[in-house]
């Protein structure tokens, strides 16, 4: 899902662990022939120095894929919580990469009932987070119309920041066909 830069620059660490090691073999071979060691060491500054200009702070997340899905469906309440909570620590990360990131949860099964206005007072801080980060466009939330009819729960009764669709199955079937990846 999310990978650090780290993994994108080990090209250009090899190159420099290599290049440390031909002038380490060039200066063991031959003493006298300095012009070629300082080209050498040239060559060697040139890839520190590229390397330390083509990565960001080590703290920087890098994000490849940039369509998310989360089916919000049998889960414990607390793996949910952990999933926003950590939504939003990752959209406070520094990274020039979130303005395309598109993070969907699709509602449906009895995890509903979170989100149900009778059930806002024990849930407030759950609700009250997935509305800020849908505020700010860091999740797409979407609950299933046919699970709120099978579970006589009406539409006035889930938050208005949330989506209905249809059927939450064919939601992230197409989701998933357009190239989401399932959390």
């Amino acid at each position: 899902m999310l990978i650090y830069m780290e993994r994108q620059n080990n090209h250009k660490i090899l190159l420099l662990f290599l290049s440390a090691v031909l002038l380490s073999l060039a200066a063991c071979d031959n003493q006298s022939e300095t012009a070629e060691n300082n080209e050498t060491i040239s060559i060697v500054t040139e890839i520190e120095t590229s390397v330390k200009e083509n990565t960001p702070p080590a703290d920087e997340v890098i994000i490849e894929n940039k369509s998310y899905l989360f089916d919000v469906t049998n889960h414990s309440i607390e793996e949910f919580q952990a999933l926003l909570t950590r939504a939003e620590e990752v959209s406070q990360a520094p990274s020039n990469d979130f303005g395309d990131l598109k993070i969907v949860m699709v509602i449906h099964g009895p995890d509903i009932d979170w989100f149900t206005q009778k059930n806002y007072e024990h849930n407030r801080q759950l609700i009250d987070l997935a509305a800020r980060l849908d505020a700010y466009d860091i999740i797409d939330m979407k609950v299933c119309e046919q699970t709120m009819f099978a579970r006589g729960v009406e539409r006035e009764d889930i938050p208005p920041f949330i989506e209905s669709v249809p059927f939450g199955p064919t939601e992230i079937k197409n989701r998933l066909r357009d190239g989401y990846i399932n959390l």
